[in-house]
């Protein structure tokens, strides 16, 4: 019938928008997590009393310090991404799991074009 080709390809869609969604999230999280954490220390060194200037030099040599411990620790990043690189390949496997949906209701409406 049409309407399970529709439904199918509408879900395969949803499915599909969603997977995307928790990649750019991931990732974005990744990316916005040093910025955050530079903003909050900024924040902590400024109501100790410090001036914004010298809390943000500050901020920033330590953020500097923590990606540098990141960076020498080769099996964290690595890791981090290939959580990534998971979430990714289990979403493709997911949307080719609609594909045998989608073939059958494709030959079901080629044989009868009459039915709704």
């Amino acid at each position: 019938m049409k309407l399970d080709l529709v439904m199918a390809n509408v879900l395969k869609f949803v499915t599909f928008v969603l997977f995307t969604f928790m990649v750019l999230v991931y990732f974005g999280f990744l990316l916005l997590l040093p910025l955050d954490i530079l903003a909050q220390l900024i924040r902590i060194l400024s109501a100790i009393g410090l001036p914004t200037a010298i809390a943000a030099v500050l901020s920033v040599g330590t953020v500097g310090y923590l990606g540098y411990v990141v960076y020498r620790m080769p099996d964290l990043h690595k890791l981090v991404i290939d959580i990534g690189m998971e979430l990714v390949n289990f979403g493709r496997a997911q949307l080719k799991r609609f594909d045998p949906l989608i073939e059958v209701a494709r030959s079901a409406t080629d044989k009868n074009p009459s039915t709704v």
